[in-house]
């Protein structure tokens, strides 16, 4: 439908306008149908300039070239990271409660029930439920624990290379790119081999693996983004990677641990994850 308005904003249109001068929006709309309805849902998924697949297959081969251009403002180009990150968060989700369900109810194992020492015994129970309750919220919330992440990470970075021109909310948008992309590593190798290693050693090490993955994916993604050359300045990139996976894993472990002990033995919970015996 034409109209001499723009439908979005009221804006006066000329009739030789095909897009509205102050919005954007297309000068002629027709009337919703199924037809048009699964066309704008395929159009959104798969558009050549700025679909989702697009941006998959960009930050697969280019992560680095990726963030620069739509820092530097190509942003027309790809898929709204924003919407990238909540599309790939919630699959991250739905892949781990696919993988590791949450238990409907929390059964306290038997060896605990037969603790002698009341005072003991009640002190455990209480820690064994907090611990899976615990489990259970980092199954279903995986993508909120993700955007805690990104700042923290995003914060090491800028101050690791303040003298770049990429200000905080830069390395932001870049670490949204890059940490959404990363998930996948969880989402599609991580959970189903957990799934397959559960109750067994391997299950900690496939963990350790992906993040070692996700190491190296920022690794790459940095350097593409700075443009490093030199063997030196790649290195430093590796050493900060390294160090905001391990400072994020450190904090996260952290604060899981302060809530299950509630007191000044949480420290047991890393003496106790290194030697389970």
């Amino acid at each position: 439908m034409q109209s001499d308005n723009c439908l979005n904003c009221n804006a006066p249109l000329d009739a030789s306008q095909q897009f509205c001068g102050t919005c954007g929006q297309k000068a002629n709309t027709h009337r919703l149908t199924l037809s048009h309805f699964f066309h704008e849902f395929f159009h959104a998924f798969t558009h050549a300039d700025k679909g989702i697949f697009h941006l998959l297959f960009a930050l697969m081969i280019r992560p680095g070239t990726v963030a620069r251009e739509y820092i530097e403002g190509k942003r027309k180009k790809y898929f709204n990271p924003f919407t990238f990150f909540l599309i790939l968060m919630g699959i991250y989700v739905l892949s781990n409660r696919i993988f590791n369900p949450v238990p409907k109810e929390i059964h306290v194992p038997v060896g605990i029930m037969n603790i002698p020492d009341e005072t003991v015994k009640s002190k455990t129970i209480a820690m064994f439920i907090r611990g899976g309750e615990v489990r259970n919220f980092t199954s279903a919330n995986g993508n909120i624990i993700s955007m805690i992440a990104i700042p923290m990470i995003a914060l090491i970075f800028w101050l690791s290379y303040k003298k770049r021109k990429y200000n905080y909310a830069e390395h932001l948008t870049a670490n949204m790119m890059f940490t959404s992309f990363a998930n996948i590593f969880f989402t599609l190798l991580v959970f189903p081999l957990q799934k397959l290693t559960a109750g067994s050693p391997y299950s900690f090490l496939i963990t350790i693996i992906g993040l070692v993955l996700q190491v190296g994916y920022y690794t790459w993604a940095y350097t593409g983004m700075f443009q490093e050359k030199s063997f030196g300045g790649r290195l430093k990139i590796f050493g900060v990677s390294l160090l905001s996976v391990f400072v994020w894993t450190l904090f996260t472990l952290t604060m899981i641990a302060i809530y299950i002990y509630q007191s000044w033995d949480f420290y047991q919970f890393f003496v106790r994850m290194f030697n389970p015996r």
